[in-house]
């Protein structure tokens, strides 16, 4: 089982569907947490994945975890140095290149300093893959790493309507061809969320508004209002009172 939010595509959503794991996914509202999900992880945030009685939280842990409970197919390579560059690349995005694209988003405009950072850190992601020599960070198919980097590409629609980045126009053909392979992925196209379901939520969100139940119902419309949340709230945190266990009165 897989506890996750409906607006979003998760690291372990995709991991869980190149591996053909059958499962199910529940959607939590993170501006309504049920109380009980704090018994899961008690930060309050997804992805949850529960196997076997137990249950492992963090986004690359609750993947690395699936990657080893079911170990058929392989997403890493056998090759212990292969592996190991493999992590470089998604750890710098994961360091680096994430936090950048959320400072963009959080500005809401093409900001001149936090456009230069995220084209700086896209540069580094082209560079791997050029030294790599491969279509995929990977090697010659989607794996692992490509499934880690991913999700944040596939917001990239969602950030040139809010903000006008333009990925096409960062002087990375390798990176955009990759992107453009991997939207082929039969993975990434069981896994995706309508874009436009995307750019409504992630809209809300830097606005200090988000709704975690757009397209819970197959509808763009939003099912209740949201909850305010300030902006540097942007590492999925929510207000005190949707991030703490509810007190009972």
């Amino acid at each position: 089982m897989v506890v996750d939010c409906s607006s979003l595509t998760s690291r372990a959503r995709l991991v869980a569907a190149a591996k053909g794991i059958s499962h199910d996914i529940v959607n939590v509202d993170l501006n309504n947490k049920p109380d009980w999900f704090f018994d899961l992880n008690p930060y309050g945030e997804v992805p949850v994945v529960l196997h076997k009685g137990g249950h492992v939280y963090e986004s690359l842990i609750a993947a690395e975890y699936l990657e080893e409970a079911f170990p058929e197919p392989k997403l890493f390579s056998d090759d212990r140095m292969v592996k190991a560059h493999e992590k470089i690349y998604y750890n710098h995005w994961t360091k680096k290149g994430i936090p950048a694209f959320y400072s963009l988003l959080k500005a809401g405009y093409p900001d001149p300093e936090q456009t230069k950072r995220l084209r700086d850190h896209i540069g580094v992601m082209e560079e791997f893959l050029a030294k790599l020599n491969k279509p995929y960070f990977h090697g010659d198919s989607p794996g692992f790493s490509d499934y880690m980097i991913w999700p944040w590409f596939e917001r990239m629609p969602m950030l040139k309507d809010i903000t006008e980045f333009d990925l096409s126009t960062s002087n990375c053909p390798l990176l955009q061809s990759w992107v453009d392979r991997m939207w082929k992925d039969p993975v990434v196209q069981h896994c995706k969320i309508d874009a436009a379901l995307m750019t409504q939520h992630y809209a809300l969100y830097r606005k200090g508004r988000p709704d975690f139940t757009i397209g819970a119902d197959g509808s763009a419309a939003p099912s209740q209002p949201a909850v305010p949340e300030a902006l540097e709230n942007l590492d999925g945190l929510r207000e005190a009172h949707t991030r703490d266990r509810q007190k009972q009165g």
